[in-house]
């Protein structure tokens, strides 16, 4: 069936509602075939059809009231920082725990350029996320240097989604409809939503682990290093016992390649 198919059979529908409402009530009194009297009850059927059209309008507005709330709730008190960056980087949205990554206010961030907190060292790494996913429209990872409000650098992981976008300058987020930007008419169409992530204790262990490693193949190229002139010099004892006629003190068989012997 096909969208005209579907409104006509619902007009139909609502009519007959409508229809059974004004006979159940007795609405109309009189001659039925009077002229007035059809005139009368086809205006009592179409204020029963508003007024069932209106009931069921404010039954929706309260459904998606009652969704937007719900969405809000998990947006900014979700366990992730979460922001809606526009189409030239600026931060649109921003979610409670991203406030307290990164160490402003709220009001603060809205309409600050994201990059703005990134060390210039991991800029150009931003960058190419940001237009690849705002121009390639695939999701994108990385893991960068962002300063907070107070100074100190940490390090987060985004993971970056592209935002859809109505004409109407909505946006679409799974079967709901979310309104894009700072409330107001200058809201900028978002280009892709961030889940940031605090990665500062990971990395700090990566990084301890790494300098652990490190540390551990020195010791372990001197341990080797000692133990090769431990051998050469057990060798040279060797030789110079054999040339003074003494049995060489060391068994080095594996080592002392001029006395080694075969198997018997």
């Amino acid at each position: 069936m096909n969208p005209p198919d579907e409104k006509q059979q619902r007009d139909l529908l609502l009519r007959a509602k409508a229809e059974r409402h004004i006979d159940n009530e007795r609405l109309t009194r009189g001659n039925p075939a009077h002229p007035d009297e059809k005139l009368l009850h086809e205006l009592q059927v179409h204020q029963v059809e508003l007024e069932m059209q209106n009931e069921a309008l404010r039954q929706k507005q309260t459904e998606l009231e009652a969704a937007r709330d719900r969405y809000v709730d998990l947006y900014d008190f979700a366990p992730v920082g979460y922001l809606t960056l526009d189409t030239e980087g600026m931060i649109e949205e921003t979610n409670f725990t991203a406030v307290a990554l990164l160490g402003r206010e709220r009001k603060k961030l809205l309409r600050r350029s994201f990059a703005s907190m990134v060390l210039d060292k991991d800029q150009a790494r931003w960058m190419r996320l940001f237009m690849s996913v705002k121009q390639g429209g695939d999701n994108g990872t990385a893991e960068l240097a962002v300063r907070r409000g107070d100074g100190t650098v940490f390090q987060v992981r985004l993971d970056c989604a592209p935002q859809k976008v109505m004409r109407s300058g909505a946006l679409l987020a799974g079967d709901s409809v979310l309104r894009a930007g700072i409330p107001g008419d200058g809201a900028s169409a978002a280009a892709i939503r961030i889940a940031l992530t605090d990665v500062s204790l990971r990395k700090s262990a990566e990084a301890a682990l790494l300098k652990r490693n490190e540390e551990l193949e020195r010791f372990n190229r001197a341990a080797v290093d000692r133990e090769l002139a431990m051998i050469d010099l057990k060798r040279q004892v060797n030789a110079l016992s054999r040339e003074l006629g003494r049995t060489p003190p060391f068994a080095l068989d594996f080592a002392d390649a001029p006395t080694a012997k075969g198997p018997t």
